[in-house]
């Protein structure tokens, strides 16, 4: 399965979460800020990250900017309950900003699960693909 990165502040979130993704066979490194998250990323290459979008010390925004510019090819799925906007507002962003797939809070597990295994089927697609001569 999958190796990923998920990002979120809300401890009770960030811990059902993990519960669901490794009950679903994937490995979860957790952090609960993008700062955690940076720091991961140094030492692991995960296929997907799962991100919040407002959180503590970085946000997601910044995060997917970073992550999109020195891993071009991870896969993200940005979360978000909103704040000062409606969470499609964040979301939207996410998505302009290098987002595949976006979810407002609360998340239907079952479309997650959904998401990453189409997000990791596609990522071997692409992998498959002959290289140009």
């Amino acid at each position: 399965m999958a190796k990923i990165l998920l990002v979120e502040d809300d401890e009770l979130v960030r811990d059902m979460l993990t519960q669901v993704l490794q009950r679903a066979s994937h490995t979860v490194l957790s952090a609960a800020n993008g700062e955690e998250a940076t720091t991961l990323l140094k030492k692991h290459t995960p296929d997907i990250m799962l991100t919040d979008i407002i959180m503590p010390k970085k946000s997601g925004i910044a995060l997917i900017t970073e992550v999109k510019h020195k891993h071009p090819h991870m896969e993200i799925i940005a979360i978000s309950g909103g704040g000062r906007l409606d969470p499609v507002g964040y979301l939207d962003l996410s998505e302009s900003l290098g987002a595949s797939i976006s979810f407002t809070k609360p998340i239907d597990n079952t479309a997650l699960l959904m998401a990453i295994d189409l997000l990791l089927k596609g990522k071997r697609d692409k992998d498959k693909q002959p290289l140009l001569q």
